[in-house]
């Protein structure tokens, strides 16, 4: 699941049908049938995009990797983020519940940038007592160090999410942003070494 092959149409990222069996763990006839019997629950356009021969032929020459799977068929069904949702639903198993979240923050959303309403500071306590600080935090003169708690927190991430965070860090010129980005770099290279 974590290997998603991104396929974009009409400007938003969509899945297959097979790919979205295989996250949530199912078959593709599960899922085809979970759409004939609710079909009025679902919206063109909104819940998934139909594509018939000519529009197929385009999506096979623009993405290659899925021809195999789009080979035999003369139109297809791409789920979007609110189909994958219904299809969950439909499911109603932990397994595609965790999926559906999982599918939300790294594939459908993966490329969405924070705008400033949605970004949140933390607050930090003012205290200079060591003792009320984060175990791991050391009390330095300008205030504490949280590098150790930065890094306890990447190293509990998922390799998607510290990809998005590294390219949102990368062209940044601030000293304290670049060190962010070689922490988290840092955490990619010591997964692929484990």
């Amino acid at each position: 699941m974590r290997n998603l092959q991104v396929i974009e149409i009409k400007g938003q990222r969509v899945l297959t049908t097979r790919q979205l069996a295989t996250a949530y763990e199912t078959e593709v006839k599960v899922i085809q049938n979970n759409f004939q019997r609710n079909k009025d629950r679902y919206t063109a356009g909104k819940h998934y995009i139909y594509m018939d021969r000519d529009e197929l032929r385009e999506v096979k020459a623009t993405y290659p990797q899925f021809d195999g799977e789009l080979i035999r068929t003369s139109r297809a069904n791409f789920w979007t983020e609110k189909g994958a949702l219904l299809h969950a639903k439909s499911l109603n198993t932990d397994k595609a519940w965790e999926v559906y979240d999982y599918l939300v923050d790294f594939y459908f959303r993966a490329k969405e940038k924070p705008t400033p309403e949605k970004t949140a500071l933390v607050p930090v306590a003012d205290t200079t007592e060591p003792s009320k600080a984060h175990p791991q935090t050391v009390l330095t003169k300008g205030g504490f160090d949280i590098a150790p708690a930065f890094r306890e927190l990447i190293s509990l991430l998922p390799v998607e999410a510290l990809d998005e965070m590294e390219k949102c860090f990368r062209n940044e010129k601030s000293m304290a942003i670049k060190l962010v980005a070689t922490s988290i770099l840092a955490e990619k290279m010591k997964r692929q070494l484990v």
